[in-house]
């Protein structure tokens, strides 16, 4: 059987986990690594002598072997990549949250629909064990009606890392953290979404969030 071929485009925190997870997969592998830093490269290249790498997308398309590419770069370079993978028709799995605004995504499953290939977003929080716990009790109603879920999540400090610090970037901590306790909230509760309220500030970072309280109502369907 023909291995799927990958390429992950960011050698970041969870770049590292992408190609280390497909390298212990029997049918799939990673090939090449993209990275704008030589030294993140130079890890690589330690790691797995016979990785591919490259410094620029444009390259990594160009000159890679591959089936489909990984996007595990900033969030301010999903729509970029995104489209350059459609483009050079490579299916595409992006690291949360797909884009910047409604717009962009829109654009980007544009592309996508345009290059026929197949476009996801990462959200592996779905398969946490707690989670799926608590959704197993709610599809079975365990615990009878739920009229309200209180999901929270608490970090150190309200404290961002790396380049989560910037606006710029895509930071914050809706972008990090917040994505995945909407998605699994919406994942799990079936019904259509009537209104939302949010109160997102920054605290001790001086340009992006670190608390968030969103409310949101769905509708009971009869």
């Amino acid at each position: 059987m023909k291995k799927l071929r990958y390429a992950v485009i960011g050698y970041g925190f969870i770049g590292r986990r992408h190609v280390d997870t497909l390298k212990s997969f029997e049918d799939s592998d990673c090939v090449a690594v993209c990275d704008r830093n030589p030294k993140r490269l130079a890890e690589v290249k330690e790691k797995y002598p016979d990785m591919e790498v490259y410094e620029h997308a444009d390259a990594l398309f160009a000159g890679a072997d591959i089936d489909g590419v990984i996007i595990a770069a900033n969030n301010n370079q999903h729509k970029e990549l995104v489209i350059k993978a459609a483009r050079a028709h490579k299916h595409i799995l992006v690291e949360k949250p797909a884009a910047m605004s409604v717009a962009e995504l829109d654009e980007m499953t544009e592309e996508v629909r345009k290059a026929g290939v197949t476009f996801t977003v990462h959200q592996q929080r779905r398969f946490d064990r707690d989670f799926r716990t608590v959704k197993e009790c709610y599809d079975r109603k365990l615990l009878g009606d739920i009229y309200t879920i209180q999901s929270s999540l608490y970090g150190y400090n309200g404290n961002m890392h790396d380049w989560h610090v910037y606006a710029s970037e895509g930071g914050g901590m809706l972008y990090d953290w917040g994505v995945h306790l909407i998605d699994q909230i919406l994942y799990m509760v079936d019904s259509r979404l009537v209104s939302v309220f949010a109160d997102v500030r920054n605290v001790i970072n001086q340009e992006v969030d670190d608390y968030f309280k969103i409310l949101s109502t769905c509708a009971v369907e009869s």
